[in-house]
């Protein structure tokens, strides 16, 4: 059981990450520079939220679900944010 959440936390930080990064390209774009910066640790906490609502934190732990695919997240969001910047102003 505990395996099976912390998959669905990293695929679900995964896909927040693509998120962040579209967004955060595209608040760049727009000239919000500064709320593109913010934007991708919002949608880490909200990922961290998620989880709290959802009582996985009892399951998996609190530092686990706090630390659980930051790594892939941050790389994540890098990718998709240069590509979508590339692909814009490209």
């Amino acid at each position: 059981m505990k395996e099976r959440e912390l998959n669905k936390l990293y695929w679900a930080r995964v896909a927040l990450a693509a998120a962040a990064g579209a967004v955060s390209a595209l608040l760049y774009v727009y000239g919000m520079g500064d709320i593109a910066v913010f934007s991708p640790v919002i949608f880490y906490l909200a990922s961290l939220a998620i989880y709290v609502f959802k009582d996985y934190v009892q399951i998996i732990g609190k530092k686990k679900a706090g630390y659980h695919g930051i790594g892939s997240y941050i790389i994540t969001w890098l990718v998709v944010y240069m590509l979508v910047l590339t692909i814009i102003l490209g």
